[in-house]
């Protein structure tokens, strides 16, 4: 059986393999997402670029302009539903309150509950983008971002619940369970019961946006506004001022669910403009890239490849062609001494040993050392 003999078809092949091995790594790197730098102060993969994500990112409020506008759009839609109520609704006749019954904040499907439906309705749209730029942040190592998944299902829930007010059903439902009331009516229940939900979320919300401060500043005044509207309903002193309590609760409320969606938008404009490399973020940790988490020696190999200017070629050692000459090795010289010492034991007296004529076994090693010393010299010249 005969083996197959390497030849210049062998060296070809493996010359090709090396050159596809060669650009394939430099195709990756090239594909390959850039860290970003450690001095520009991005804690974003480039891929939360703009020219990379859905034009529907661009949505978010960038000027300045134009969140004050949405601030003073915002504020004046809540005065004039609360005086369409006080100054209009309230001195009509009762024939025309029947036919204005959307203009009656005591009742379900007013302009109120409307305006809060719409608003909450942009807060979960707002989510939905941020969640978008969120999720490329490099120093989530735990995936915090998927928080604002929630939060587009919570502003949904909430937004349905402000037109069919849903949350009542858990009043007769607290009552049947627990077989009490709470003061009076048992209304307290439904407010408990959503308070808390809407506590937890206030908080974890809160916890996300820290990183803005007119975020944080904005859904501090929500958390304010929330207790108020519980102030305003349960608070003895206004149970006799129908009107007053009335304008206060819806008032207090419209304005909970606007400035939590405004601390979204706030920080949604936080997130753009640190995945765009526009504004320098606060690392609370540092951003550690693949690199970094190699072992030591691995490290170190990367580092003399790229003091070097090479690429990694992943090829095996033995197919590899060796472009360095082979240096002859040196040959030792030969004496009288070392035939001696590699023929026989050592005497303990040298001088006497180097006097002596040497045997008839040792100048016949001797010439033996000599003629291999010989060939190896020719061989070495060819």
């Amino acid at each position: 059986m005969q083996f197959r003999r390497g030849g210049q078809g062998d060296e070809r092949r493996r010359r090709v393999f090396r050159d596809e091995m060669t650009t394939s790594t430099d195709r990756d790197e090239g594909n390959a997402p850039q860290s970003p730098d450690e001095g520009d102060g991005r804690i974003y993969s480039d891929a939360a670029l703009a020219q990379r994500q859905a034009p529907l990112t661009s949505l978010l409020p960038q000027r300045t302009l134009t969140l004050v506008a949405l601030l003073l759009v915002g504020g004046v839609a809540i005065a004039g539903i609360e005086l369409l109520y006080a100054r209009l609704f309230v001195g009509l006749p009762e024939s025309f309150q029947s036919s204005l019954a959307a203009f009656d904040l005591t009742t379900r499907g007013n302009i109120a509950d409307w305006f809060a439906s719409l608003t909450l309705g942009i807060g979960a749209a707002t989510s939905t983008l941020v969640y978008v730029i969120r999720r490329h942040r490099l120093d989530d190592y735990r995936g915090r971002y998927r928080v604002w998944q929630w939060a587009t299902v919570c502003f949904v829930i909430a937004s349905f619940d402000a037109t069919t007010h849903a949350h009542t059903i858990l009043q007769p439902s607290m009552i049947q369970l627990t077989g009490t009331t709470l003061l009076a009516d048992g209304s307290v229940w439904s407010v408990l019961l959503v308070g808390l939900t809407i506590a937890a979320c206030l908080v974890r919300v809160a916890i996300e946006v820290r990183g803005s401060r007119l975020a944080i500043t904005f859904v501090c005044l929500a958390a304010g506004s929330y207790i108020g509207f519980v102030v305003t309903n349960f608070h003895p002193a206004l149970t006799n001022l129908d009107l007053a309590r009335v304008v206060a609760s819806s008032s207090t409320l419209l304005a909970a669910h606007f400035c939590l969606v405004y601390a979204v938008a706030l920080y949604g404009r936080h997130v753009y403009q640190e995945a765009q490399g526009t504004r320098r973020a606060g690392r609370t940790k540092p951003v550690v890239s693949k690199e970094e988490q190699l072992p030591k020696t691995r490290k170190k190999l990367l580092q003399r490849e790229r003091a070097a200017g090479s690429k990694t070629v992943r090829v095996d050692s033995t197919h590899e062609k060796s472009n360095v000459e082979a240096t002859p090795l040196a040959v030792p010289s030969i004496s009288k001494k070392s035939v001696r010492t590699t023929s026989g034991s050592p005497t303990e007296d040298e001088s006497e040993d180097n006097s002596r004529p040497m045997s008839k076994a040792e100048r016949r090693r001797l010439r033996k050392l000599q003629r291999r010393q010989q060939r190896q010299g020719f061989d070495h010249d060819e």
